[in-house]
């Protein structure tokens, strides 16, 4: 790789570099993800082969025909609506593809039977039924398997440019190699404000130097009024680029776009995604009756766990008083893990030891911590110390899925976050549980838990529970 940060060795360096091709560029990603259209057009006749035999055996040749005619043009305009919506043209993760392809395939089943309605066919409804059904688990284990197989050969990466701010370089460097579902390799770095100095005659000649690798354009406040005239010039030229512009920390799944007119831009509506009433009383239905089937399901195991912890003598439920929505204190029930005098032998080891107190100051949780007991070493690492919350979800004062519970003392160290993390109840697991856990930094759990809350729906809470199961069963934080 290489990292072009000085003025002077950028144009140096890069005069070296092939010419530019973009035409050759946009051939190669098509490739890769024309691939996907091809294991959708894959899935549908697959489909279709399953639920031919399906139709009742009164409808002849013709009708069956006409039936494969409907559903083929249904395939059609849902490919065209995937494409749409970034299906074929971008890399993205296969989590953030299931809710568009759930949404098209219901939407296709809906117009099937609508024509099976109006042609007076009701014996194909099995066959249709069963077909649009089918598409959508294989659509997405073909997907899988094309991902898996373009990773095998090398392909499924592509490379960019990234041309950022030099305070920014590691940490979008390290965001894209991090998020590999998105496919995108940094292979050279180039630093924002070393083509500052350039005029448009200039930035047009050190375009042209590069290879044919589209540009990923990353700014800071500080090189923004820059980047959007360097964003210009590639727009100008034809090139497919990727922008991510300095605006600060928006919610990024409640974006409206308004076009103006065209020489005046567009406008970006930001909404609440806290304000959908009854999604929030789905919610707050899922929590009451999945918590109090929890309970009754775990009752001989909570007993068990009960016997085992109170041996040392002490009290088998611990209540921490924890921030809760609306800044309210409540008291946050565990299944006691710690020994009795827990906070007397804290303090004995962070005067004791400068490097435990160093971590503690960073994570608020000492790796190897001399206070948890046997049993509570075995609850802790399968998350189940946890359970007894199911009464805090029962009340009212927390959530299956939200931001992490914090102490009171920590209000001061989540900063601006905090104002994000009240407006909802903590949750027993969240988004920070399910990207590292304890692994990561305090500052970084604020972080997730106050971009959860901008962006919550019922649909994201449906993957953290689906990724917490596979976080308990397969644990991988510290």
């Amino acid at each position: 790789m290489t990292y072009q940060f000085g003025s002077d060795s950028l144009l140096a360096n890069t005069a070296e570099a092939p010419p530019h091709g973009a035409g050759a560029g946009r051939r190669r990603s098509s490739n890769v993800l024309r691939a996907f259209a091809l294991s959708d057009i894959l899935a549908f006749a697959i489909a279709l082969l399953i639920a031919l035999p399906l139709a009742s055996p009164e409808h002849d040749l013709a009708q069956q025909s006409r039936h494969m005619a409907a559903s083929a043009g249904l395939f059609a305009l849902l490919a065209a609506w995937l494409r749409s919506r970034g299906h074929y043209r971008v890399r993205q993760g296969l989590a953030h593809q299931v809710r568009p392809i759930l949404a098209g395939c219901t939407l296709a089943l809906l117009g099937a039977g609508t024509i099976h309605m109006m042609s007076g066919e009701p014996g194909l409804r099995t066959a249709t039924l069963v077909q649009w059904a089918a598409l959508l688990p294989l659509m997405l284990v073909l997907r899988f398997v094309t991902r898996a197989g373009l990773e095998a050969v090398g392909e499924w990466m592509q490379p960019v440019t990234l041309v950022t701010a030099g305070a920014l370089r590691q940490e979008q460097t390290s965001i894209l190699r991090r998020n590999l579902d998105h496919g995108l390799m940094p292979e050279r770095v180039v630093a924002l404000e070393s083509l500052e100095r350039l005029d448009d005659a200039g930035l047009q000649a050190w375009l042209a130097t590069l290879p044919s690798d589209p540009v990923f354009l990353a700014p800071d406040d500080a090189t923004q009024t820059f980047a959007s005239r360097l964003a210009g010039l590639l727009s100008a030229r034809g090139d497919c680029f990727y922008y991510q512009p300095s605006i600060g920390r928006i919610p990024t799944q409640n974006i409206d776009m308004i076009d103006y007119p065209p020489a005046d831009g567009f406008v970006f509506r930001i909404g609440d995604s806290l304000d959908r009433p009854l999604a929030r009383r789905a919610k707050r239905v899922f929590d009451i009756a999945a918590s109090a089937a929890g309970l009754l399901a775990i009752a001989p195991f909570m007993l068990l766990a009960i016997w085992l912890i109170r041996r040392d003598g002490g009290p088998a439920f611990f209540s921490q008083p924890r921030v809760g929505r609306h800044g309210r204190t409540f008291g946050c029930l565990k299944f006691r893990t710690m020994c009795v005098d827990a906070e007397a032998r804290l303090q004995d080891v962070l005067a004791s030891d400068p490097a435990r107190a160093a971590e503690w100051t960073t994570y608020q949780k000492l790796t190897h911590d001399p206070r948890i007991t046997p049993a509570g070493q075995w609850l802790r690492k399968f998350s189940l110390d946890e359970l007894p919350q199911l009464i805090n979800v029962l009340k009212g004062e927390m959530s299956l899925i939200g931001p992490r519970p914090m102490t009171l003392e920590q209000q001061d160290e989540y900063g601006p976050s905090l104002q994000a993390y009240i407006r909802m109840r903590p949750g027993i697991t969240g988004l920070w549980q399910v990207n590292g856990r304890n692994a990561t930094s305090f500052a970084e759990r604020a972080r997730l838990d106050e971009w959860y809350a901008r962006n919550w729906s019922l649909w994201r809470d449906a993957v953290i529970l689906i990724r917490t199961v596979r976080e308990v069963l397969l644990p991988s934080g510290r």
